[in-house]
């Protein structure tokens, strides 16, 4: 049996935690609170309580035990402010040194598309990093340490915009009027995608890898908001019309399944479960 510890029992790491328990993996992780704690027990699923402040707050045993794994998983979303970004890039240099200390063999960190910036063009894991928000910049710091690391294997996977449980993008944009760049497009993937491409991952022995995760069609932002709004039963938003569509950025998540032969289960955008 194969042990991993999720840093961040949340939104995409609960999911992950449940789908290897049912794959026979013994998982173990984190939340901040002790009612969470309690949630993810409840669940089955091994769980103690981690601050990070950024410095780490944690029983010195259930530290230990929660770094005693084949495989750690951090899914620590990105601060979006300055000093948060900050704290953010410390933090997580502060549980993956844990890791490191423990003989942790094994690291798998959930980056961003945001790391490509707002370019145009198709993003293919080898094009430049060009980030433009304080979350993608810290994310690519952060890239460049992890791929540095002596002593462990990392691997890397860019989640393109999430769709899943109550959060659907189709709420973002409901009732907007004059919006611009209608023909941009949307990238986007599923929660049981990303949870599906990080299992496969922890069965591939291999590390060091970088790979985007995003669904491979890619309909227009003035087809793909209307479009998810009506089926919301929300006021479906208007784009101004602009005399040249410009596609924008097109972020391509064909690696994994050309060098892994991973399947997305949701490839269009278009028919993502409304949830």
């Amino acid at each position: 049996m194969k042990k991993v510890a999720i840093v961040g029992l949340g939104w995409l790491g609960m999911p992950l935690a449940m789908a290897l328990t049912a794959r026979g993996w013994q998982v173990t992780g984190s939340k901040t609170s002790p009612d969470g704690v309690d949630a993810a027990r409840r669940c089955g699923i091994e769980a103690f309580q981690l601050v990070l402040t950024p410095e780490i707050e944690c029983e010195a045993d259930e530290l230990a035990t929660l770094m005693a794994v084949d495989a750690l998983v951090v899914t620590l979303p990105a601060s979006r402010t300055v000093q948060g970004g900050e704290d953010y890039m410390q933090a997580v240099q502060n549980v993956v040194d844990t890791a490191l200390a423990h003989k942790v063999p094994r690291i798998i960190f959930t980056s961003s598309s945001s790391v490509y910036g707002t370019g145009s063009g198709v993003m293919k894991e080898s094009s430049a990093l060009q980030p433009e928000s304080v979350a993608g910049k810290t994310l690519v710091e952060l890239e460049n340490w992890l791929h540095d690391l002596p002593g462990t294997s990392v691997d890397i996977v860019r989640l393109a915009g999430l769709v899943g449980p109550n959060r659907h993008p189709g709420r973002f944009l409901a009732g907007k009027v004059g919006l611009e760049n209608g023909g941009h497009v949307v990238n986007l993937v599923h929660l049981d995608d990303v949870v599906d491409a990080i299992v496969l991952l922890l069965q591939t022995p291999k590390g060091g890898r970088v790979y985007n995760l995003c669904a491979s069609k890619h309909p227009a932002r003035d087809d793909f908001y209307p479009f998810v709004s009506k089926q919301l039963g929300l006021v479906a938003p208007t784009f101004v019309a602009e005399p040249e569509r410009e596609a924008g950025k097109v972020v391509d998540g064909s690696k994994i399944c050309n060098e892994l032969g991973f399947e997305y289960s949701y490839d269009d955008p278009m028919k993502m479960p409304l949830e």
